[in-house]
């Protein structure tokens, strides 16, 4: 019988233990459009603590199914485990000792001096320059055939024109020869090349004016 009664003690016990645990939570039905943020809000506890007493493992919940909000205050009731102090255990560090560098004496470095000759400048020589005789305005050819036609042509007249203005000048060239110089140097110089390819010589030049009037 003292056995059976002290069993029948114990599961009163356990009983009335897991009673008062149950009192103590506060349970709710939860409604449409309730979050689990607004009941936390509502009951004065948080969201990961809601989910810790649920065992939710994400914020979705249901309306009509009952959530447990915490106690009468609405926080869980937690048990506080006595923590002793912790010591801190000083480390004995011995004081560094300087190490004292020697100094070492070096003596100033003595820069040397290098002699250097004074460059000595290259005259170079040049040669005076010599000036090129000018050469003199071109005067043509000289010869009696040449004088003869001169004289039938313009009778030794630079200033000569045709009548047509198509010839000009003391051998009467053509103007297009001449290309817009009437100078007596070049009627000289276009009526010598003139006379040398057409005809080779004035004196052939004379027997063609001779033969045609005209050379």
């Amino acid at each position: 019988m003292k056995k059976q009664l002290i069993a029948i003690t114990g599961a009163i016990a356990l009983s009335t233990a897991a009673f008062a645990g149950t009192a103590s939570a506060k349970t709710v039905t939860i409604h449409a459009g309730d979050t689990l943020s607004g009941l936390a809000q509502t009951h004065g506890t948080t969201v990961n603590t809601l989910k810790q007493l649920n065992g939710l493992t994400s914020d979705l919940i249901y309306a009509g199914a009952p959530i447990e909000v915490g106690g009468s205050n609405g926080q869980a009731t937690q048990k506080t485990a006595y923590q002793a102090p912790v010591q801190k255990q000083t480390t004995y560090k011995a004081p560094v000792k300087q190490v004292q560098t020697q100094t070492t004496y070096k003596a100033p470095v003595q820069q040397k001096q290098t002699y250097k000759a004074p460059v000595q400048q290259k005259q170079t020589y040049k040669a005076p320059v010599q000036k090129q005789a000018t050469t003199k305005a071109y005067t043509g050819s000289s010869s009696s055939a040449k004088s003869w036609i001169a004289n039938k042509e313009s009778t030794n007249n630079y200033n000569a024109r045709s009548a047509t203005g198509k010839y000009i000048g003391k051998y009467q060239l053509d103007k297009s020869y001449l290309n817009g110089d009437y100078s007596p140097a070049n009627q000289e110089r276009v009526a010598d090349k003139y006379v040398k390819d057409r005809y080779g010589s004035w004196s052939n030049a004379k027997s063609a004016w001779q033969q045609k009037g005209w050379y």
